[in-house]
């Protein structure tokens, strides 16, 4: 059983998204702004019916509600018409793989009209309080948020039914380690989590044996003293008996008093990527009763090494179950593999590289520290060679814009000539903008063999950047051409007497030789090759 569809509209940043989901693995990648985190809050939405761990019902947000539909709605309620009121609807559609357990969740009240099984969570105005919301909205001067109070939340099944959460076969848990840091002192969530790993009698036993240690705290002999110094202060301070103790009310349990340690260091005094290890490892083993992962972020604050422990504990725990992650990190994307992802982007439906050659995948799931999000997220891409074709490229397209590459999206991306294939794959597959720079090393026929999948326009999107002359085979020698030898000089602060000298140089110290191009002031000339890679 898992999770295979899930359709969002209007929820915050999405205001109509369908994603098709893995049922094991789904790495959820994307620019900022782009849904994330929505995804995963909408997921949980519509399994738990919650949101920050209660329901939704008692915790509704004007800013739920999308805000371009927002607008457009007040927009036309103040040009006369009479607009529905935004709706929020997430649907969540469930593999029908024959469970009994599912039956009564199947049916085909949902967008698709597919007979399924399902849940769909809608925020949508309470008929009963119309009048009153048609009032209010129409007055001015509210304009412009929606008033929740007026809004009813429904939790069906596919079927049609009401759901409870206590009936359904499954439930989601979401592991967010932004919340490990918004906790001070004794963590209530590291107090939650833990208690979900203890069986009902260790929790008993817990809670028993704090009640006792606040029973016996005034017996304590330092106690005792100090309580009789205060009880002689008696109608100095106060007309009653002054005593110190620990709150014995309902109010004080141990998961607000008690705090783990970790080699006896109290746990918020151990380092940050620790505690996001723990506290994600034990979230994970808390969850042994959901069927669904929603994780948030794993990378915070962690090394690389205990990164790639912690993404092997939670491939391995979650092993049977279906996860959704989220994340900035080219490292977790690479590791759970390339084929899992799902990219989100704001101008495009999410994509997947389910399709990609078994070569390809396996090359990034060998190679995680490459920059893969890069390609993924840039606005375009310009793949060199290596440090110093990036710094010439940099350079270049300082000199023709004003700018550097960055400030207009474009990245520029150093590539080991080898790859340039495998990251075209990807470019293809997902119809993004990338120009490859490279040499001719003496043989363009050569070249073209070996671009021949994406030459001639195969892909509009994809450029293959290179001089036909053979007699200058490398970007050293392309500058040259493009440059005197007086200028080079001038530019590297060197006296070369001839080319061969000035080649020798360049060739044996490129990343001194780009660099000290890169920052130079002198007017340069630019390969034409490098110039048709960075025009938009």
């Amino acid at each position: 059983m898992h999770l295979k569809r899930i359709v969002i509209q209007g929820f915050k940043a999405l205001r109509e998204f369908e994603m098709e989901l893995g049922e094991h693995l789904n790495v959820i990648v994307g620019d900022n702004e782009t849904g994330k985190t929505t995804v995963l809050e909408a997921v949980n939405l519509a399994l738990t019916c919650q949101m920050g761990g209660r329901a939704v019902q008692y915790d509704l947000d004007p800013y739920y509600f999308n805000a371009g539909m927002v607008e457009e709605y007040f927009k036309q309620l103040r040009a006369g018409e009479h607009p529905s009121p935004p709706r929020i609807l997430i649907e969540a559609y469930l593999d029908d793989d024959g469970e009994h357990c599912l039956a009564k969740l199947k049916g085909t009240n949902n967008t698709k009209n597919e007979d399924c099984p399902g849940l769909s969570l809608s925020i949508e105005l309470n008929e009963n309080l119309a009048d009153e919301f048609i009032e209010y909205v129409g007055k001015p001067q509210y304009a412009g948020l929606m008033p929740i109070e007026y809004f009813k939340v429904a939790w069906r099944s596919f079927a049609g039914n009401e759901v409870m959460a206590r009936s359904l076969p499954f439930r989601a848990t979401v592991i967010d380690t932004s919340l490990f840091r918004a906790y001070a002192g004794p963590s209530k969530y590291l107090a939650k989590i833990i208690s979900e790993c203890l069986d009902v009698s260790q929790r008993i036993s817990l809670a028993t044996e704090y009640r006792r240690l606040k029973q016996t705290f005034t017996a304590l002999p330092g106690i005792k003293d100090i309580n009789k110094h205060l009880e002689a202060k008696k109608g100095d301070i106060t007309t009653k008996a002054l005593t110190v103790s620990l709150d014995m009310s309902a109010r004080s349990t141990w998961d607000s008093s008690v705090t783990a340690h970790l080699d006896d260091i109290p746990f918020s005094d151990v380092g940050k990527g620790e505690q996001c290890s723990v506290q994600m490892k034990l979230a994970i083993e808390s969850a042994d009763g959901s069927g669904v992962l929603l994780i948030e972020e794993p990378e915070n604050h962690l090394s690389h090494s205990n990164m790639a422990r912690l993404i092997d504990e939670v491939s391995k725990k979650g092993s049977g179950r279906q996860i959704l992650i989220a994340t900035h990190s080219s490292f977790v994307l690479n590791k759970l593999g390339i084929g899992n992802v799902r990219l989100l982007s704001k101008s495009r439906r999410p994509m997947t590289l389910t399709e990609l050659s078994k070569d390809t995948a396996d090359y990034f799931s060998r190679l995680p520290g490459y920059d893969t999000l890069r390609l993924l997220l840039a606005e375009r891409s310009i793949l060199v060679e290596g440090p110093s074709d990036e710094l010439i490229v940099q350079k270049a397209y300082l000199v023709q814009n004003g700018k550097l590459p960055l400030e207009d999206r474009v990245d520029v991306i150093a590539v080991r000539a080898l790859a340039f294939k495998r990251f075209l794959e990807v470019g293809a597959m997902l119809k993004l903008t990338v120009s490859v720079v490279t040499d001719n090393d003496e043989d363009v026929s050569a070249l073209k063999r070996k671009y021949a999948d994406y030459l001639e326009g195969q892909h509009p999107g994809i450029r293959i950047c290179y001089d036909r002359d053979e007699a200058h085979p490398t970007l050293e020698h392309q500058l040259l051409k493009a440059n005197s030898l007086k200028a080079l000089n001038r530019a590297l602060g060197k006296t070369y007497k001839d080319d061969p000298s000035l080649l020798a140089y360049m060739t044996g110290n490129k990343t001194d030789y780009a660099l000290r191009l890169f920052e130079s002031s002198e007017q340069l000339n630019f390969p034409d090759y490098i110039k048709r890679a960075i025009e938009a």
